[in-house]
């Protein structure tokens, strides 16, 4: 993955431009040969394609007035993308999508209304016990919450990878998941079993939230440690 040089000209690059696409990891941007996929999905990724169409056209369909109160609370929302500042944030369309989307992921697909971004409490995962079964292991894990009276309104979702202890992680193999509550701070993920006797988990994590639907950052550890 060769790294971007800026110079005083071009401080910074992402998307894409003819064959070649910018990309950050850790602060720093890498180009690649934009790739061109026949893959066309498996059914859960054309399942969230679907997802995504309808969310699309939930927004085309709203009044303008509803519109610019997205816009409006988009402006506090950080872009997820460069350049990273104050200056700049989302758009009202993605916040809505995101909120969307967000929704689905729970269980309640619907045309959600604007809500101010909320302020997510602070999250530690712990990997309690990985266990094996024929086709799917679960992990079972204490979610911690810092800062909330009413844990029961976050709701955790990962994309998890097992592998051998030591061993890398590969995002192409992380399979998407929603933690299932067991009490109030411990959940279990359940992903297909890779066969390992010994294995460590890499998951991405982030919080959902059930009154807004809104999503935070992702966050990646790796677990046991």
């Amino acid at each position: 993955m060769p790294k971007f040089t800026t110079n005083a000209i071009i401080k910074d690059c992402w998307s894409s431009i003819g064959n070649i696409t910018f990309y950050h990891r850790n602060g720093q941007c890498y180009w690649k040969r934009k790739a061109r996929p026949v893959f066309r999905g498996t059914p859960a990724q054309l399942d969230q394609q679907q997802v995504h169409l309808r969310a699309i056209s939930a927004w085309q369909h709203l009044d303008h007035s509803v519109q610019l109160q997205w816009n409006h609370y988009a402006k506090s929302v950080p872009s997820h993308r460069p350049p990273y500042d104050e200056n700049h944030h989302i758009s009202g369309f993605n916040l809505f999508v995101s909120a969307y989307h967000g929704f689905a992921q729970l269980g309640n697909e619907h045309v959600p209304e604007p809500q101010p971004f909320p302020e997510f409490p602070s999250a530690a995962l712990e990997v309690l016990e990985i266990i094996p079964g024929a086709e799917t292991a679960t992990i079972r894990c204490r979610l911690s919450l810092a800062d909330t009276v009413h844990p029961e309104r976050w709701h955790l979702s990962a994309r998890i990878q097992l592998t051998a202890p030591g061993v890398g992680c590969n995002p192409g193999k992380m399979r998407s998941c929603m933690a299932m509550r067991i009490n109030c701070n411990e959940i279990e993920l359940r992903v297909p079993n890779p066969g390992f006797e010994d294995c460590q988990a890499h998951i991405r994590y982030r919080l959902i939230d059930e009154v807004t639907g809104y999503r935070n950052n992702w966050k990646k550890e790796i677990l046991p440690k």
